[in-house]
């Protein structure tokens, strides 16, 4: 009876190492099921990033061009009815709008710069000019656009901010 007794402590002691290596195993698994999960976010964020932003050498080529289009509608604009006629300024306008579309569906926006508090990160100041009607600091003229691409500033504004008339600048 005695030896009995024996063998049943021992089958229960391997019985309990068992489970213990059965829960050690599944803790395990656990760890591994939620380490692939985060490799997983880890690469489907790492792709989106990439293919946000692969276009943006792209992007910055195509700004010139841009600026380009924004002066000749201006000049054209103000030409009409002289050298230019209104349907080929409504097509320049055309031409224009398509390009900003696309590149808008792509993530890229215009930073609103006029009026705003000048933001080093989101405008580079060219000049500054003496206004009494406004604080110092304010982005009082747009002298290029700057732009975003999704969250990422690829070009600051290019800006004249005001300074108090004059010449203080502590304020």
């Amino acid at each position: 009876m005695e030896a009995n007794q024996k063998e049943i402590d021992e089958l229960k002691k391997l019985l309990e190492e068992k489970d213990q290596k059965i829960e050690e195993q599944k803790n395990q698994l656990l760890r591994l099921m939620a380490d692939f999960d985060n490799y997983k976010k880890r690469s489907n964020a790492e792709k989106e990033e990439i293919i946000c932003f692969s276009n943006e050498t792209l992007i910055l080529a195509l700004l010139p061009i841009l600026d380009n289009f924004d002066r000749a509608f201006s000049h054209a604009q103000e030409a009409k009815g002289k050298d230019i006629s209104d349907d080929l300024l409504k097509g320049f306008a055309l031409i224009k709008k398509q390009l900003e579309d696309v590149l808008n569906k792509i993530g890229l926006s215009t930073i609103d710069a006029v009026g705003k508090q000048f933001d080093p990160v989101y405008h580079e100041a060219v000049l500054t000019r003496e206004v009494e009607d406004q604080p110092e600091n304010i982005v009082v003229e747009e002298m290029q656009k700057g732009y975003m691409l999704k969250d990422k500033v690829i070009r600051p504004t290019m800006a004249i901010v005001s300074k108090k008339k004059g010449g203080s600048e502590n304020g």
